[in-house]
């Protein structure tokens, strides 16, 4: 059996106290009996799986308004049961009085897990909810009917349905399909930034602090995608740490990014559209003023960008003293140079909004798609994210399968 350490802490804004288990203390923790790989894949849902379900109702239903709601169980974590065979690890210890704890505890690693093998939801007419003794949208009275059938305790606050929503920290509006960061929660983010790179409790934070600011971060890249490459140092310098409470050097380059995260943060408008539509390379108009099309590759020697609707080619010498040996560095830094070139349509009028990008190479692809790379890349996505901002254009970048492309039909120096 196992005694969990447990805590009591005020609620923010509420004369309330919540219970806190702390799964990840010592050297023997519940959560570090947890394998990874028997909870992988379990998260929740962020802006961009709401934007696609969005565009969707707004392709079905043009003309309506389009309300949201959302509804919360009391508890809902803790009214799933354990394992018996889990339950002998959950004991508290209360005045020296042992309790077995037989339900799913909040901070556990496998708690949304089990969450989500249970939760499922019900969808649009609105329906007479007697024990609230209101309309609601009839998919929301589903459930709550649902949770009645199985004896899940809800507080009618809890249950809300608007044109407008705050949703996990975001302010969420169906007809207009945007979200936005409240400035009170940017500039909570900006001090959370500011304090992790600032000098004032040294450069040392444990393996806890910089998981719990990449947690942070994650969550605000809900509303700047862009900004993901600030996390490429920090995830390098915690990768295959363990000890959560061991101390870890904040060095220059995590210091580097995440100020270009608070830089950016601080002047960006903190708005998602949700409603963008998903677009690819087909979907360009040749010669318009807002679309722009690339191919792009690289060599040993040097590298080439060709604008095929302009018959306009680059190109120049593969730079010296490189980070690797490697293709794939000049290969990426093949689409950020056509990136770049963002700024030079701009200068003859032209608004680049949609730039496509093909390329033979899948690792320097799969970088820009994700905008994640290891620390020797980064600084690439960091430069092509700066332009993107700074011309408000968006980007794809596919592969295009083959031994490589032959496009050079008019060279200029990059």
């Amino acid at each position: 059996m196992y005694s969990m350490p447990i805590h009591v802490v005020p609620k923010p804004h509420s004369d309330k106290l919540r219970l806190i288990n702390n799964l990840s203390a010592g050297r023997y923790s519940l959560n570090g009996m947890i394998r990874p790989e028997s909870i992988k894949g379990a998260v929740l849902d962020g802006l961009p799986a709401l934007g696609s379900e969005l565009r969707k109702l707004r392709r079905d239903h043009p003309t309506e308004d389009l309300i949201l709601w959302k509804s919360d169980v009391s508890q809902a974590y803790r009214r799933m049961p354990m394992s018996p065979y889990w339950q002998i690890f959950q004991v508290v210890t209360i005045d020296g009085q042992r309790h077995v704890d037989r339900c799913n505890t909040f901070g556990g690693r496998a708690s949304l897990r089990i969450w989500l093998a249970f939760y499922c939801l019900l969808r649009r007419f609105v329906e007479w909810y007697l024990r609230y003794g209101m309309y609601i949208p009839r998919d929301q009275a589903r459930l709550l009917r649902l949770w009645d059938d199985l004896g899940l305790a809800h507080d009618r606050p809890k249950q809300e349905h608007d044109l407008r929503l705050a949703w996990i920290g975001f302010e969420i509006d169906a007809n207009s399909s945007y979200a936005t960061l409240p400035e009170n929660a940017r500039l909570k983010l900006l001090a959370a930034l500011d304090d992790f790179c600032g000098p004032s409790r040294g450069r040392r934070r444990t393996l806890a602090e910089f998981q719990s600011l990449a947690g942070y971060v994650n969550w605000a890249l809900n509303v700047f995608p862009l900004l993901r490459p600030a996390l490429s140092n920090l995830y390098h310098k915690i990768a295959d740490k363990h000890e959560r409470f061991a101390t870890i050097h904040v060095n220059k380059a995590v210091r580097t990014e995440l100020t270009w995260m608070a830089a950016h943060v601080r002047s960006l408008p903190g708005i998602r559209i949700l409603s963008q539509s998903v677009w690819s390379p087909a979907d360009l108009t040749p010669n318009s003023i807002h679309d722009e099309f690339a191919l792009v590759d690289a060599s040993g020697i040097g590298l080439g960008l060709y604008f095929p609707w302009h018959h306009l080619g680059f190109f120049c010498p593969t730079p010296d003293n490189i980070p690797t040996n490697g293709i794939f560095f000049p290969e990426a830094l093949a689409i950020c140079s056509a990136i770049h070139k963002l700024t030079a349509w701009r200068s003859i009028g032209r608004h680049i909004k949609r730039i496509a990008i093909l390329s033979d190479n899948t690792n320097a692809v799969s970088i820009f798609q994700s905008l994640r790379a290891d620390p020797a890349y980064n600084p690439i996505l960091m430069s092509a994210v700066d332009v993107l901002l700074t011309n408000e254009s968006e980007h794809r970048v596919d592969h295009i399968p083959g031994p490589g492309l032959t496009y050079i039909s008019l060279l200029s120096p990059l």
